[in-house]
């Protein structure tokens, strides 16, 4: 009688079996061992552990197998218990049965070249752990645990065993899809993180064929038929954001092909009632996968890109930059077709070339990547010269601002005195805020309201009871076509005061639709002081201390010292910060979109100073910052994803004279590569246009022999998008406002 007996062993379970075999080959030679994974073995062939003690085990210990990649850079959750390699296998007629003593050694043979070394033994491949075990869940619990890549296994096994179980997958499909637009699709906190939603997305790549269809179809089906709704261009994006997204990472992980892709784009951007949808699905699928969409068909990339010149719309002009200045970038193919033509201001460079730019130059400290491009160089300024004074004030002016408009420049300072300048350079208004200094000026462009923040003067007269931080607006008298200076009365529209009496560091203009602006206000809050951004909109009529925020930005560590509009979108600001950071804001968005700096070596936070950053202004694509380090950096916003966490750094770095810097200007400059820079040293104007040597003049002393008082501000006579005056004004603690007059 012929007894076989087969045992299944996990690796895990190696020890304790040794004793258990033992038994069975007192009962029969035919044991046969299985191993899932490796197939089965005798158990002569079984791993050492297994071995009678006479074969000495030699086990070697095998790294884990790596987990496969997912397309977003992450990996399935997988065991981190090490697994043992099984030792050589030896063919069971070669095991010897007893130790044999060694033959006497022969005669020496004749030298013959020596034989290739044998192969070494190939050991079974390691055994993968097991998969994690199954168990019906409410969606409502398995997708949000897609997020984390420790749970992602387990929460899609979990979601595979509940569409299984279902009695009706169809129906299971659609909760599914329920589940994705109510934790993923609609959840500010899931696509307004630095991954998105890719993460609950890799589920497509995880679901086994016999669920994935029906998943898929429901899910896409949510996506798109929010996408598909038509909404107005300025529409919140936040209501469908995460949809385009996910669209977006589908395409990435090829689960939608990209040529069906371009092609319902393409149907989307003619159809203005879902263009704000088109471009967005398209602006983040150029994020994610910008090499394959170059790819599709060329009659589809050109059907795109007619599709892309219906894009006029300013609210879309943004992503329009990005988009465009992507694909230029990097396919020549794609630049042969006419390039789409944005709305852009009379004086700056077409948002995308005509022609394929040249490749980008190797990184240098100093010079300007090709994203970075240049528009034609303007005039090289040869002098800068001392043409005369305001007088008015008659303590230290704070603040400058310049309406290119009616060519009306407005100043504040200690005296608590707001005044309009006539072109003659006397005062045409006069606004008394006597209880207050008045540290920021800003006009909002639609109804001219100018705008000051203040801060109560300790000696002023309501010095016994102090009056809150404010920003007071006022509004201009009537008449006032465009290029004539306003003179008479300006009416007093009231004072948004500060949130428990915290700091109001400045009021700047926004632009765009509306008169939205934004104020910096230091909030304390007994232990600790919170640093925001609100920003209002005093279209929305009535007096100010009825504006409510529109939204409240708190990523900031310290004081938020300065903010700049960028003027080539309404939407996107920056402000500057004590903290030495940069943020970029869109106001459609409830976190920033990303931050201009470099790592701190000592800290490993993102800086883009060294110091507190005191002023920040932009023109065309760039954005110049100064601080307290006495450094001036140039940036590209192409540089920035536009993403929350995103970051970019410095395309130039430049130092003046050493000397902390005060303020920098380039709005309304007579050409978009021409900066005003004031330090505690100096006051200098800076053509850029070579960013690697860059050509810096300064004015001589003053003719009258009085000393150099730093600028505390400084504004071009001119506005945002158009070349402006050569003309320069500057404010200091001298109460007279210089004015400079540039040659070229």
């Amino acid at each position: 009688m012929k007894i076989s007996i087969e045992v299944e062993i996990q690796p895990d379970e190696v020890g304790l079996a040794t004793e258990l075999l033992s038994t069975l080959r007192t009962l029969t030679d035919h044991v046969k061992v299985v191993m899932p994974g490796a197939g089965a073995l005798p158990a002569s062939a079984a791993p050492a552990a297994l071995q009678p003690a006479t074969i000495p085990p030699a086990p070697a210990t095998a790294p884990a197998p790596a987990a496969p990649a997912m397309p977003n850079g992450t990996a399935p959750y997988q065991s981190a218990r090490p697994v043992t390699a099984p030792a050589p296998q030896v063919p069971p007629q070669q095991q010897p049965l007893q130790q044999q003593q060694a033959p006497a050694p022969a005669p020496p043979a004749p030298q013959a070249a020596p034989a290739p070394p044998a192969p070494a033994p190939v050991a079974p491949p390691p055994v993968a752990p097991p998969p994690p075990q199954a168990h019906p869940q409410p969606f409502s619990v398995t997708v949000p645990a897609l997020a984390n890549p420790a749970t992602q296994e387990q929460a899609t096994a979990d979601i595979v065993a509940a569409l299984r179980a279902a009695p009706d997958m169809t129906q299971a499909a659609e909760d599914l899809a329920a589940a994705f637009e109510q934790h993923v699709f609609t959840n500010q906190e899931v696509f307004g993180s630095p991954p998105g939603v890719v993460q609950h997305m890799t589920l497509f790549q995880r679901l086994p064929e016999d669920v994935l269809p029906k998943a898929r179809q429901k899910i896409m089906a949510k996506v798109l038929a929010t996408l598909n709704t038509k909404r107005p261009i300025d529409a919140n994006r936040l209501s469908f954001f995460g949809h385009a997204d996910a669209f977006a990472s589908l395409v990435k992980m090829e689960a939608v092909p990209m040529d069906g892709a371009v092609q319902t784009v393409t149907r989307l951007l003619n159809n203005a009632g879902m263009r704000c949808a088109a471009v967005t699905m398209l602006g983040k699928i150029v994020e994610y996968c910008r090499e394959q969409l170059l790819r599709v068909p060329e009659e589809h990339l050109r059907a795109l890109w007619r599709g892309l010149e219906l894009v006029k719309e300013e609210a879309l002009q943004y992503d329009m930059q990005y988009i465009l200045g992507s694909l230029h970038s990097m396919a020549p193919q794609a630049a042969q077709q006419p390039a789409p033509t944005p709305a852009a201001p009379a004086a700056e460079p077409a948002a995308a070339p005509a022609q394929p730019p040249p490749a980008a130059p190797a990184p240098a400290p100093a010079a300007a990547p090709a994203a970075a491009a240049a528009p034609p160089p303007g005039p090289v300024p040869s002098a800068i010269s001392h043409l005369g004074c305001y007088t008015g004030h008659n303590a230290t002016v704070f603040t400058l601002c310049y309406d290119a408009v009616h060519g009306q420049l407005y100043s504040g300072g200690q005296d608590g005195c707001l005044l309009v300048w006539g072109p003659e350079g006397t005062p045409v208004s006069r606004m008394d805020c006597s209880s207050y200094f008045v540290c920021s000026l800003d006009v909002l462009p639609r109804s001219g309201t100018l705008l000051a923040a203040a801060v109560p003067n300790p000696e002023g007269p309501s010095a016994t009871a102090s009056p809150p931080p404010c920003v007071m607006g006022f509004v201009p008298p009537p008449g006032g076509a465009p290029g004539v200076p306003r003179v008479g009365q300006w009416s007093s529209r009231g004072r948004l005061n500060s949130v428990q009496r915290g700091i109001i560091s400045f009021v700047r203009a926004l632009g765009g639709e509306g008169d939205v602006f934004a104020m910096g206000e230091q909030v304390d809050q007994g232990t600790a002081s919170k640093d925001v951004v609100r920003l209002y909109d005093a279209s929305r009529g009535g007096p100010m201390e009825q504006l409510t925020p529109l939204t409240v930005y708190g990523e900031h560590r310290d004081m938020v010292t300065c903010a700049a509009p960028w003027n080539l979108n309404p939407h996107v600001f920056v402000s500057g910060s004590r903290d030495a950071t940069i943020r970029v804001w869109d106001r459609r968005m409830a976190q920033s979109v990303g931050c201009f700096g470099e790592p701190n070596s000592a800290t490993g936070q993102m800086q883009a100073h060294s110091d507190l950053v005191t002023c920040v202004d932009t023109t065309d694509n760039l954005l110049l910052s100064a601080s307290v380090d006495g450094f001036m950096c140039i940036w590209d916003f192409r540089q920035l994803n536009m993403t929350h966490g995103s970051v970019a750094g410095p395309v130039v770095k430049l130092q003046i004279d050493t000397q902390p810097i005060l303020k920098v200007a380039v709005t309304g400059a007579p050409h978009s590569r021409l900066a005003a820079i004031s330090t505690y040293q100096g006051l200098y104007v800076m053509d850029f246009n070579n960013m690697s040597a860059p050509h810096t003049i300064a004015p001589p002393p003053f003719a009258d022999g009085r000393p150099f008082k730093y600028y505390h501000d400084i504004r071009w006579a001119g506005g945002p998008g158009a070349p402006g005056q050569p003309v320069l004004f500057a404010a200091s603690d001298d109460p007279r406002i210089d004015l400079y007059g540039l040659s070229f």
